[in-house]
């Protein structure tokens, strides 16, 4: 009884991973079409105008624009290759495998703090007080 039940068990997770996998392979490429579309205009748009010379708030967005692509093209991109196409790049190149998830989360984190220096600066700029400013 209980090898019929793992056999249940296994037939309904294959076919859980069969449904789920259209659709995140659906909405990856709505993602990374979109995202990559977004970020590539953000950039243009910021060397057209070049106010992140002149102006912090600029140069943080510049940079977390550059830095959300990066993240786009390594992290999406592989995630949608392993999970829609069974094509894993960590299971062929040993050093991708150590630094794809290192690249990512250093990528992520330095995004929120970009966020955080906007807001700082921003603050700093607005700020009634002449001794902050």
């Amino acid at each position: 009884m209980s090898s019929n039940n793992n056999t249940s068990n296994t037939l309904a997770i294959i076919q859980l991973q069969s449904a789920f996998r259209y659709p995140s392979l659906i909405l990856g490429f709505t993602l990374l079409i979109g995202g990559v579309l977004g970020n590539i205009l953000n950039i243009i748009v910021f060397i057209k105008a070049g106010n992140y010379k002149n102006n912090a708030c600029s140069l943080y967005m510049f940079v977390h624009t550059f830095l959300d692509l990066c993240i786009l093209l390594t992290g999406l991109t592989t995630r949608i290759l392993g999970t829609g196409f069974q094509i894993d790049f960590t299971l062929v190149n040993r050093i991708w495998c150590k630094t794809r998830i290192g690249f990512t989360d250093i990528n992520s984190e330095c995004t929120y703090t970009m966020i955080c220096l906007q807001a700082i600066d921003a603050f700093i700029c607005c700020s009634p007080s002449v001794v902050i400013r």
